[in-house]
């Protein structure tokens, strides 16, 4: 685990906060169209894009 945080923080450092969180909610979004596109899972993709609705309204100026 200290090892994940590590290198998360690392690239918080190399790229700031704003960049990775922009980063999750793209993530976010392109998992939500896979579960949709290759598994038939909409509940699960609603469930994605909800977490990146939620990434996209943290406002940071770090």
């Amino acid at each position: 685990m200290k090892d994940n945080m590590d290198v998360l923080e690392a690239l918080i450092d190399k790229l700031t906060l704003s960049a990775i969180l922009e980063m999750l909610e793209r993530i976010c979004h392109k998992k939500a169209e896979n579960l949709r596109n290759h598994w038939q899972d909409e509940t699960s993709a609603k469930l994605w894009e909800k977490a990146a609705r939620q990434i996209e309204q943290i406002n940071v100026d770090v």
